[in-house]
């Protein structure tokens, strides 16, 4: 984390090229085959932090297979066709399928025929911070039991969250506090991930009822959210500090506040947010640079939920 956005733009007709390309890039050995130099393969994506977004066109019909990947890497397929894995147990993408085609520790083995789809890949850790979950040989312990969303509005909401993210990230590369944008988009990105695909930590969450945890618990974790508002935190960090499970967490506030953790750091940022505004000079300070300030990148959306949470919205609390 700390680096802002790092934007690629690549093309190829050249086998051996877009395997160096894929080994420098994700730092996975494979073989292409099918490429042919009159239509090249184009990959065009971000780099943010412990994820990326981005796109490929991968025309004709052409076969991956590579060694073991360090990163889950989720597929929209847009056109064309898409088959992930050989043999019996292979599985056929159509356009428009929203797939898990890739988890740590696996290889790829996949077939396109004149594809075009959007991907994002994920770093363990970015699902880590939320899980909590020790690693296991450098991975999370949870597993995914299917590499299909659980339902057709649940791979809407990932499609969305990809949209949110990628224009979020496009808007931040010269901010002054992406931090706490690029810390925030990436979380959103891991928390939907666990969301839409089936897995054992969401499953089992949904499944256990933790223990009622008690009100000084509770009170440290607010003393730390609010000294750490201004500062990239997680559900991970959270958790630590008060030295129970990001499950117990996210418990406790529900039970005794009725909102989440990250929830409740949200409304807190809002707070200095509009404390901020109160004390700003409207002659020079402007609602987005204080808004970004606090993680809030997108204006428009910061103005609804500000008015939503104030009603007002925030240029008049600018304006006084």
């Amino acid at each position: 984390m700390g680096v802002l956005p790092q934007r690629t733009t690549f093309s190829t007709g050249d086998t051996d090229v877009a395997v160096a390309f894929i080994r420098s890039s994700v730092g996975v050995q494979g073989r292409i085959g099918g490429l042919v130099p009159h239509r090249p393969m184009t990959v065009s994506g971000m780099t943010i932090g412990r994820a990326a977004v981005g796109t490929a066109e991968l025309p004709s019909d052409l076969e991956f297979d590579t060694e073991r990947w360090p990163c889950y890497v989720v597929t929209h397929l847009k056109s064309g066709s898409v088959q992930i894995g050989t043999g019996a147990r292979a599985e056929s993408c159509a356009e428009g399928d929203v797939v898990l085609a890739v988890r740590p520790g696996r290889p790829c083995r996949a077939r396109t025929v004149d594809a075009e789809l959007a991907f994002a890949c994920l770093a363990p850790a970015a699902l880590h911070q939320i899980t909590g979950e020790p690693q296991r040989d450098g991975r999370a312990a949870l597993r995914f039991i299917s590499g299909r969303p659980r339902s057709a509005a649940a791979a809407a909401q990932w499609e969305t969250a990809v949209d949110y993210v990628t224009a979020t990230m496009q808007g931040s590369s010269g901010a002054q506090d992406a931090d706490l944008v690029i810390g925030a988009a990436i979380r959103l990105l891991a928390a939907t991930l666990l969301h839409v695909f089936p897995n054992t930590y969401a499953d089992a969450e949904r499944a256990e009822r933790p223990d009622p945890v008690s009100s000084p618990l509770l009170r440290r974790a607010i003393d730390y959210i609010h000294a750490n508002s201004a500062r990239d935190i997680s559900m991970a960090d959270i958790a630590n500090a008060v030295s129970v499970t990001p499950r117990a967490v996210q418990y406790m506030f529900r039970r005794q506040l009725d909102t989440t953790p990250m929830g409740y750091l949200r409304r807190i940022r809002l707070e200095r947010a509009r404390h901020d505004l109160l004390a700003a000079d409207p002659t020079r300070d402007t609602v987005a640079a204080i808004a970004l300030r606090w993680g809030f990148a997108h204006t428009g959306r910061f103005s609804q939920i500000y008015r939503g949470e104030f009603g007002e919205s925030p240029s008049a609390t600018l304006r006084g």
